[in-house]
């Protein structure tokens, strides 16, 4: 009668708690390496679509820095002044330096 299909004895609970323990540090480690790494996707997303597009605005003052910073004009006025490229005035400033 000692035999009535039942197990005597308990688990062994300190290797059960330990791997127990492992496993959720193990799944909370993953869950914030995924969220981290789904943080640094979206930013990456979110700032190469922001600046993929082009302002029409930006684009107008480009070429009217660019034009007014890289080539030579008679400005209006009575004092006949002339506008250089900024690189060309740059050489003469220097030049005159010396």
């Amino acid at each position: 009668m000692d035999n009535l299909g039942y197990e005597k004895k308990d688990i062994p609970v300190k290797p059960v708690l330990i791997g127990g323990l492992l496993f959720v540090i193990t799944v909370l480690g993953t869950i914030y390496l995924l969220y981290e790494y789904y943080i640094r996707v979206l930013d990456d997303a979110t700032y190469e679509f922001k600046l993929s597009k082009r302002s029409a605005k930006l684009e107008e003052l480009r070429k009217f820095e660019q034009d007014n910073l890289n080539s030579y004009k008679a400005k209006d006025g009575e004092d006949a002044t002339y506008q250089i490229p900024i690189e060309r005035s740059k050489e003469i400033l220097l030049n005159e330096q010396k």
